[in-house]
């Protein structure tokens, strides 16, 4: 096996630009800082070893908009998880994505989103009538399955790449992370997601958010090419837009066999519907 070569450039420019200005416990970035030239050496022989476990994450919840479990890292830990974001999924993967696709990259957020939803639908003012079909996939981000994901990505990373994306995949598999969410519960009183084996994206990893907009590239792709249709979609939101509700209704159950079958995923039945355009819809 030839040894991943890591630049300890490529690793001050990730943490000086991203990880450094978004930690918002000073303390600990000063911490990090007193011993930062031995912490990225560190990391560079971890990567380059093939040695690195996934790291630890520190559990919580935020409570708005919703109650959401949150997992943080160390800082040693952002760095690699940035790392393999910036230096390996976003270049070999980032072919495969679209422009429907509005979540996570540069101004391709919400506000994008919404530009792209209101184009589309001048684009459908020639039609007497406009349909939304709102669409969206229930508990997406513990539901994503490890094994399709990285058989998804297998072709275009190289072994030592594969391998550690595979790490960061499998931290999720650690006992103590349902343990903990569990406690939550009780506390709450109120059911809270928790990880299946082999299934599920650390929430607040970077490479969790690369991921979760790369694992349905094929679908979109199918959507757009072989269905021929205008969509967009935020993480597991979905608009789709049509003048024949029929057709958008067929289109619906051929998306949903192929979630279910190709992806693992089921939708949210309450959130999913088709309505007219006159009625609006929540996005």
């Amino acid at each position: 096996m030839v040894k991943m070569k890591v630049k300890l450039s490529d690793l001050k420019l990730v943490y000086e630009t991203e990880i450094r200005k978004n930690v918002k416990n000073k303390k600990k970035i000063f911490n990090f800082e007193k011993n930062k030239l031995e912490y990225l050496l560190d990391i560079k022989r971890v990567l380059e070893n093939n040695l690195y476990d996934g790291g630890k994450y520190n559990i919580f919840l935020i409570y708005k908009p919703k109650i959401r479990v949150v997992m943080s890292q160390s800082i040693y830990d952002k760095i690699i998880n940035h790392y393999v974001t910036r230096f390996i999924l976003i270049p070999k993967l980032s072919k495969y994505l679209n422009e429907r696709n509005c979540a996570t990259r540069e101004n391709m957020g919400s506000h994008y989103a919404i530009k792209l939803l209101k184009k589309d639908l001048e684009s459908f003012k020639k039609y007497d009538e406009i349909y939304f079909l709102k669409l969206d996939i229930s508990k997406f981000f513990y539901k994503i399955d490890h094994n399709i994901l990285l058989n998804l990505i297998k072709n275009d990373l190289n072994e030592e790449e594969y391998n550690l994306v595979k790490v960061i995949l499998n931290s999720t598999n650690k006992k103590y992370i349902n343990v903990l969410i569990s406690n939550f519960e009780n506390k709450l009183n109120n059911p809270l997601p928790k990880y299946d084996f082999g299934k599920g994206l650390p929430i607040g990893n970077m490479t969790s958010q690369f991921l979760a907009i790369f694992y349905l590239a094929k679908l979109q792709h199918y959507m757009i090419h072989n269905l021929h249709l205008k969509f967009v979609n935020y993480m597991d939101d979905y608009i789709i837009i049509h003048q024949d509700k029929t057709y958008l209704d067929q289109c619906k159950n051929i998306i949903i066999s192929k979630l279910n079958k190709e992806f693992n995923l089921d939708i949210n039945k309450k959130k999913t519907y088709i309505i007219n355009a006159k009625n609006g819809i929540p996005f």
